[in-house]
């Protein structure tokens, strides 16, 4: 199982380099949002570390959002969507390779350029570590759900649209915790309660998006 599940997330990741501009999209998105917050605020470096951590956490669930809208398209607008509904019979493995590939693709670079937009938001560079944590934590989460949300929309007319609707109500707790952690992080208060709770969603929505989604894509009108 092994063997294959590594197989089909290599698949993945070439069909992702074929369309560069859908790995460029969401990372742009991001740095070139967060360096508008520095431009707006000027010199007030105090109001710039008080909503950083709101300003990183809405930027990337955004960019998560434009992430997962990619997930399936390209495979359903070619026919391998359908193809992988036949020839596997565990379609929730092809998922969960294709929410691997796509945090690989989408998100793993947004942390990478995290010690340069730290600069720009005057983070401290000490408190990088655990804001990189959460992030991971909770980007995984955001990308799970969006999985969720794209395997649902697929045939609608106004995809993006309806992700938007379906994704964001599940979307507003883990904002919470993520800002709520990052900030006391900032200020040096404990956020081990708040990795614990992102620990926790992360797994359940391991559980519970998985097989929805596969389900969801067996039931769509391929």
């Amino acid at each position: 199982m092994f063997n294959s599940f590594s197989l089909l997330i290599r698949r993945e990741l070439l069909g992702h380099w074929r369309n560069p501009q859908s790995i460029l999209q969401p990372i742009l998105f991001f740095a070139l949002t967060l360096c508008l917050f520095p431009i707006a605020l000027g010199a007030d470096n105090a109001s710039l570390q008080q909503i950083s951590p709101a300003a990183l956490w809405i930027v990337l669930l955004l960019s998560t959002l434009l992430g997962a809208e990619k997930i399936f398209r390209l495979d359903y607008d070619t026919g391998i969507l359908a193809q992988d509904r036949l020839h596997f019979s565990e379609l929730w493995l092809a998922v969960f390779s294709k929410i691997i590939a796509a945090w690989l693709q989408f998100i793993l670079p947004l942390l990478l350029i995290l010690p340069i937009l730290a600069l720009l938001l005057h983070l401290p560079y000490y408190h990088l570590p655990i804001i990189a944590l959460l992030l991971t934590m909770g980007s995984f989460c955001l990308l799970l759900i969006g999985t969720m949300g794209a395997a649902l929309s697929l045939s609608g007319t106004q995809s993006t649209f309806l992700l938007f609707l379906i994704v964001v109500p599940f979307y507003i707790p883990i904002l919470i915790i993520g800002v709520t952690a990052t900030h006391d992080a900032l200020i040096g208060l404990p956020t081990q309660a708040q990795i614990a709770l992102l620990g926790a969603l992360l797994f359940f929505s391991l559980i519970t998006v998985l097989p929805f989604s596969a389900l969801a894509i067996r039931n769509q009108p391929l």
